[in-house]
């Protein structure tokens, strides 16, 4: 949709909004919406925005897809939670650099499972989204890249105390899901914390809008976390951790009805466990010299799919085991008017995957790469200059063949800072990625590769910001900003032939012309005392390298409609707070030859957190999920031409109480 068509677009979800469409009145299907909009990150090294954790605790998430489904420029499509898949801008999560606690997470183990993997929100520190060129985001980041950090057990202990405990319970209403977890945090010494964290859900299949139910959808999830932190020790802080996340359910193995459309007549689920192990150390050192401000993550991180109860020839246990590690230094001096951050470093990861079948066949596939990165911040008066380069040597096997080669990618960027709180700023900048898109199960039934060069993106960001304080009321804070955006993805490795049941053929894997991300953002937020108010809104055309409609393509890309977020928290008095949001999202009608159009939704959801007077160590909260129980399909989600496609949660109510001693 060109620029004037989602101006229009935007204009006309506003003046809706106030409505509320059902399946009867408007005939389509709808999506949900509840979360934050997102904020200029602080730190000037990695030009990103983060989501704020509190809107993400007032939701109740309890995944990843609650956990982005208040930003615009995300959107998690699949329904189930074994099918979701994550989109930034348009682009498939399999095209970034995704991070947690500096564990890289790896491609795709399944072709019919989403790329998703797991984690505790109520873990979480910081969540970023990095969309800006830079040469510090990590190898493979094509479309951008996502950091998750976990807390420390310092940042949960109240002032004064040396211990602590949390306990929570809850329930949602749309899959009848029963939570729990348990968090232990306590000092040892001035400077080391310990904390250990265990939380389960168990779900059934959940009721979509209108009161029937998404069979396939239930499942448990368990998470089990240990960290070690050593802060502030003679200008070193060291954090260790080890996390063991599963999720488990009865789905389909592949086909329809497994990340696409209902299951057809017949079709009999297999009892499927997915799991994520992980094993982290970050280590940084800062003190005194300006010159030393250094970073170093080392990390195993193993994946695994596995279902018990298939028998055929197909792989049925999926293994990634990685390892890798990655090392930058900031120095801060100045020359003369300019101020000066240089970053140095590298990175590394070795990953050997396997598929193996019940018939006993292993296959084993590995791929490498390693970084070396520079990029120089300069600051100059009114002016910000940003330019680095990128090198990376990498290597992808592929079974038949290896692929192997190496790149530069180069990237500039400039902020010009306006009078009257407005700045100006554009960026330029490439990646590359050796290892493809082709998930590790897939690889033993190629028959021939005829990939010859790496993955290659370029992106391209322009916009405006503005900052103000005392705006329409003493004391007030505002901000707004306007990004424009182009993301090409070029040379993408993918199957190009064969296939089909029951995979006779084999597969064919080629490098592809891939696709084109272009659109806009636009962002604002107004707080005074104790009200804030965020919107934003994303348009964002997702085509092909001739200009047509990309649809919804597994690992690489979807479209969706214009989409808008209004979130709104207010705390009456203390101890409690309320909170708003409405998401409206645009009828999709440019999709490719032969291909539904995908209607648009209206939800609204509400929040109350309490926390009574004379029990201070008491939460108790409350949020409804799509409230008017608005029967939706968000436009991620793949469609099947025979079984449609899978709706979203409906109505969803939410209870947790949480008490810490």
């Amino acid at each position: 949709m060109k620029a004037e068509t989602a101006t229009t677009t935007l204009a006309a979800l506003l003046m809706t909004a106030g409505s509320v469409h059902t399946q009867a009145d408007s005939g389509s299907e709808a999506t949900h919406v509840a979360l934050p909009l997102i904020e200029i990150a602080a730190e000037a090294e990695t030009q990103g925005r983060t989501i704020p954790i509190e809107q993400v605790q007032r939701n109740l998430a309890s995944d990843m897809a609650d956990l982005f489904k208040g930003d615009t420029s995300v959107s998690v499509g699949g329904g189930a939670r074994n099918a979701q898949r994550l989109y930034l801008r348009g682009i498939e999560g399999g095209n970034l650099n995704i991070t947690i606690d500096g564990a890289r997470q790896g491609r795709s183990l399944h072709q019919h499972r989403g790329g998703i993997g797991g984690i505790d929100p109520s873990l979480l520190k910081q969540a970023e989204i990095i969309t800006g060129p830079s040469a510090e985001r990590g190898a493979g980041a094509l479309g951008g890249a996502i950091r998750f950090e976990t807390v420390d057990a310092q940042d949960l202990l109240d002032p004064g105390r040396r211990s602590g405990a949390t306990l929570k319970a809850g329930y949602a209403s749309a899959d009848r899901s029963e939570q729990g977890g348990a968090t232990l945090y306590g000092l040892i010494s001035d400077q080391l914390g310990l904390l250990a964290h265990l939380s389960a859900i168990n779900r059934e299949d959940y009721r979509i809008g209108g009161g029937d139910e998404a069979p396939n959808t239930a499942g448990q999830d368990r998470n089990y976390f240990v960290k070690a932190s050593l802060l502030d020790l003679q200008g070193h802080s060291l954090r260790l951790s080890a996390e063991r996340n599963t999720n488990s359910g009865r789905y389909l193995w592949g086909s329809t009805g497994s990340d696409f459309g209902y299951p057809p007549e017949g079709a009999v689920p297999q009892y499927q466990v997915a799991a994520r192990e992980s094993f982290t150390l970050d280590h940084r050192y800062q003190q005194g010299n300006p010159l030393i401000d250094w970073r170093l993550n080392l990390y195993s991180n193993d994946n695994s799919l596995e279902a018990t109860t298939f028998d055929t020839s197909v792989a049925n246990e999926v293994t990634s085991e990685e390892l890798g590690l990655s090392l930058r230094n900031i120095s801060r001096f100045r020359l003369g008017p300019t101020e000066h951050h240089l970053t140095l470093g590298g990175d590394y990861y070795s990953e050997d995957g396997s598929s193996l079948s019940s018939s006993g066949g292993s296959n084993d596939f590995t791929s490498s790469n390693l970084g070396l990165f520079v990029q120089e911040r300069m600051d100059i008066h009114w002016l910000s200059l940003s330019f680095g380069v990128r090198f990376d040597d990498y290597s992808a096997d592929y079974g038949l063949d290896t692929l192997e080669g190496d790149a530069l990618s180069p990237n500039a960027s400039a902020e010009l800072r306006l009078p009257g709180g407005f700045t100006a700023f554009a960026g330029y900048g490439e990646a590359v990625r050796g290892s493809g898109i082709i998930p590790i199960s897939w690889l033993p039934l190629a028959t021939e590769i005829r990939a010859d060069d790496a993955e290659e993106s370029t992106q391209r960001e322009a916009g405006l910001r503005y900052r103000a304080d005392g705006l329409l009321r003493p004391g007030d804070h505002f901000t707004a900003e306007l990004t424009l955006f182009n993301t090409e993805l070029d040379q993408v490795i993918q199957r190009v032939g064969g296939g089909g049941p029951p995979h006779k053929f084999g597969l064919i894997i080629d490098n592809t012309p891939g696709l084109t991300s272009e659109g806009f953002e636009v962002r604002a937020s107004w707080s005074w005392e104790q009200f804030q108010t965020r919107l934003s809104f994303t348009s964002v055309d997702t085509t092909d390298r001739d200009g047509n409609p990309a649809g919804v393509i597994r690992r690489l890309g979807a479209s969706s409609g214009d989409r808008l977020v209004w979130d709104n928290r207010w705390s009456p008095r203390e101890g409690l707070t309320l909170g708003y949001t409405l998401t409206a999202v645009a009828d999709l009608d440019e999709v490719p030859a032969g291909e539904p159009e995908r209607p648009g939704y209206r939800l609204h959801d509400i929040q109350a957190e309490w926390r009574p007077r004379d029990m201070q160590n008491l939460t108790l909260s409350l949020a409804v999920h799509n409230l008017f129980d608005e029967r939706y399909a968000d436009q991620a989600s793949l469609i099947s031409t025979s079984t449609g496609v899978v709706e979203e949660p409906g109505r969803d109510i939410r209870l947790a109480m949480s008490y810490r001693f």
